[in-house]
């Protein structure tokens, strides 16, 4: 269920990472939409400890004690898939960003992930697998 307050919320997840550098586990593709999620549902995917990397090796690591090998089996573990096409705000999603998968959220402007340095907003044609987030 979505909290009333919703999507306030979110526009300070999106506002927020925008300002924010680039940096994992702060403001990395899974950050992005566990924050997003937090935003919309008031809860986290997979709870505080799967957000305490500093590396990507890192945050493979806690991945994979999780028992997932990318973002979107994490993703796919806590909500239902949907075609990206039919994803709404809020709604969280995976893009092959040149072989990685990587994670971000859909916003009024597009689906917003981390690029190297900045955060990119793409086309939701540019998304591989979105995931209805309530």
């Amino acid at each position: 269920m979505r909290h009333p307050d919703w999507l306030n919320r979110l526009t300070k997840v999106v506002a927020a990472h925008q300002a924010l550098p680039a940096q994992y586990g702060l403001s990395d593709c899974y950050i992005i939409a566990d924050d997003a999620v937090e935003a919309v549902t008031g809860k986290t995917m997979h709870g505080a400890a799967a957000r305490r990397y500093k590396t990507p090796a890192g945050a493979g690591k806690q991945l994979r004690k999780r028992g997932f090998e990318t973002v979107r089996d994490a993703f796919a573990a806590r909500f239902a898939e949907i075609p990206a096409l039919m994803a709404q705000r809020g709604d969280i999603g995976v893009y092959d960003n040149n072989g990685e998968i990587s994670g971000g959220v859909f916003t009024a402007v597009g689906f917003m992930t981390r690029g190297t340095q900045e955060i990119v907003f793409l086309p939701p044609t540019a998304v591989l697998a979105a995931f209805r987030v309530e």
